[in-house]
């Protein structure tokens, strides 16, 4: 039985009197892919921020171990841009690794993010891809017990988010380190989740929790197996907005001249 890392027990968050979460359960096991799912202003951001440690809940638990290592990759880039990319990595472990480990690590973790002949430059001279991989890859220089991760994708082309899910998919694979995604995009949940729990917004909770039992190397989207389970998210996003068919009448008389 694996171990839970992470639990969130009746957690509540309000800003300016308006109920972002109100009671909210979750937890996250160890080597595990823990994704949260939701659309846009459901409180997404809210429980990575408040899970990770970086803001607290009104009220409710947060129970994990303090010791635990975190790495963290948010929406955009946060790299020093006075550091090379090699530097941006160097900087983080010299807190947690010996120089000979962590030197090691990086020339790995570079070669594998494509980045190798480009560990001198400085991150105004990356593009906007790179820039993310070497966000991915600096959470993952540390050797982490645990990785938090808000929307990586978000602002990436088709071709980029493709590698960067199979870089996370291969670290993962290798190392068992434990993820937690913050997503808005089904495809992604299904590709790289073990578990997925759907987030209701308005501070309603949890609408639904996943479970995906398949490996991730040999997930595809055309695999009924996972487009089921695909369609089962749309079909619950769908519950979680207004019926529009029953506003048509008022759509077409609004816009008649």
């Amino acid at each position: 039985m694996k171990n839970k890392i992470l639990k969130l027990k009746n957690v509540s968050k309000s800003y300016d009197n308006y109920s972002v979460l109100k009671k909210l359960n979750m937890e996250l096991y160890a080597g595990e892919i823990t994704c949260l799912l939701g659309p846009s202003g459901s409180g997404k951001t809210t429980i990575f921020r408040i899970a990770s440690g970086l803001e607290k809940a009104d009220s409710g638990e947060i129970i994990k171990d303090n010791t635990m290592r975190l790495g963290y990759v948010f929406q955009e880039p946060r790299l020093l841009p006075w550091k090379t990319v090699s530097g941006n990595l160097a900087f983080i472990q010299q807190n947690f690794l010996q120089e000979e480990k962590a030197a090691k690590l990086r020339k790995i973790l570079l070669d594998m993010a494509g980045l190798k002949k480009f560990k001198d430059n400085y991150p105004h001279e990356l593009s906007g891809g790179m820039k993310q991989r070497l966000e991915l890859i600096r959470a993952f220089s540390i050797i982490p017990d645990l990785v938090f991760m808000d929307e990586p994708f978000k602002s990436l082309d088709t071709k980029t988010k493709y590698n960067l899910r199979k870089l996370i998919t291969v670290i993962h694979q290798e190392s068992s380190i434990s993820i937690f995604l913050i997503t808005h995009d089904p495809e992604e949940a299904v590709l790289l989740a073990d578990k997925i729990y759907i987030l209701a917004g308005g501070g309603k909770g949890i609408k639904e929790k996943i479970t995906i039992d398949k490996d991730r190397q040999e997930r595809k989207l055309s695999d009924p197996y996972i487009y089921g389970i695909q369609e089962k998210i749309l079909n619950t996003f769908t519950g979680l907005v207004k019926d529009l068919d029953l506003k048509r009448e008022v759509i077409r008389s609004s816009f008649k001249k």
